[in-house]
């Protein structure tokens, strides 16, 4: 009886840890339903959408990165890295990405969703080659973007 029970709790837990988004992992989005978390404007342009998912499976959209910054701003708690861990898109490919891993172009003439001039990018390489595509801006790296001044901060 005490064995069975034992393998009932074993196989509760599996279930209940099955449940929830532990590892904190983006989900898709679709632009017909979305709406941006700050701006309530619908995530129409996927390539420039971001997410934070929390450590308890909420997920959290937006239609540019700038409205992700301004999002953690307001939820402080959200900014430790054991709280959630927050994601970008590659511009080119639409691939997710972790934000501290991506690397960022800058200029205030790029245009995205709130008019906050940063896109992403996978790796550096990417982020260099838009900069010089566009003959214009900088490449930010995760300390940097923690720096960056968004337009919606003035």
């Amino acid at each position: 009886m005490i064995k069975k029970l034992g393998i009932l709790l074993i196989m509760s837990v599996g279930v209940v840890s099955g449940c929830s988004n532990s590892a904190m992992e983006p989900e898709e989005i679709n632009p017909e339903i979305d709406v941006c978390e700050v701006c309530n404007m619908g995530v129409a342009h996927e390539h420039y959408a971001t997410e934070v998912v929390t450590a308890d499976g909420e997920i959290y959209k937006f239609d540019d990165i700038g409205c992700m910054d301004e999002f953690l701003e307001m939820e402080p708690l959200l900014k430790e890295e054991s709280a959630a861990k927050k994601y970008v898109r590659d511009l080119d490919t639409g691939e997710w990405v972790e934000l501290e891993k991506a690397y960022h172009a800058f200029h205030p003439d790029f245009w995205t969703p709130m008019a906050n001039g940063v896109v992403s990018f996978k790796d550096k390489e990417g982020a260099e080659h838009y900069v010089e595509e566009q003959g214009m801006g900088e490449v930010l790296d995760y300390d940097s973007l923690k720096k960056h001044e968004w337009s919606w901060g003035q």
